[in-house]
């Protein structure tokens, strides 16, 4: 199941905290834990440093939303 199926309803914070006009940790912190999950299960590796955690999953988040047109 693709980023943009699975969060649907969610698209547009995705989008913001892609765009990096939130902190998506900070303004919806269960909506970060469960993209994380996504992304662990997609078996994207994280680090044992939160900041660097949050790069990864914003380098992943971005990408699959230009990937889906969602970001242009």
């Amino acid at each position: 199941m693709s980023l943009t199926v699975k969060f649907k309803k969610d698209i547009n914070a995705l989008k913001a905290a892609a765009n990096k006009e939130i902190f998506l940790d900070v303004k919806n912190p269960k909506l970060y834990k469960k993209v994380r999950k996504f992304y662990e299960n997609e078996g994207v590796i994280f680090s044992e440093d939160p900041l660097d955690n949050y790069d990864i999953l914003m380098d992943c988040l971005f990408q699959d939303l230009e990937t889906a047109g969602v970001i242009v």
